[in-house]
């Protein structure tokens, strides 16, 4: 990721530690759709016996672990564009 826009030179990452939001962001996220994909799946499953639970198990499972690496860049923007709104950069 660049240090500073090429176009208007806004700086991303204005101190260590400054995208501990985004991670947050991006677990709360991932986290949340786990949850509403998982859920009904599992109340599904656990009120029909017949079901097998080894293919659910191979779609539900990886998706918790797959999942906050693929929001990840779309948390970092999320947060960026917060700390824009809340609090622009002065104009010289």
């Amino acid at each position: 990721m660049y240090e500073h826009c090429p176009v208007c030179h806004f700086l991303y990452e204005r101190e260590e530690g400054f995208f501990t939001g985004a991670t947050a962001i991006n677990l709360v996220v991932a986290e949340f759709i786990v949850v509403i994909f998982i859920v009904p799946v599992a109340i599904w499953a656990g009120t029909n016996p017949n079901v097998s639970y080894i293919p659910l198990l191979l779609l539900g499972a990886p998706l918790p672990i797959l999942l906050p690496f693929l929001f990840f860049r779309h948390s970092r923007s999320i947060w960026l564009s917060m700390s824009y709104w809340l609090d622009p950069p002065l104009k010289e």
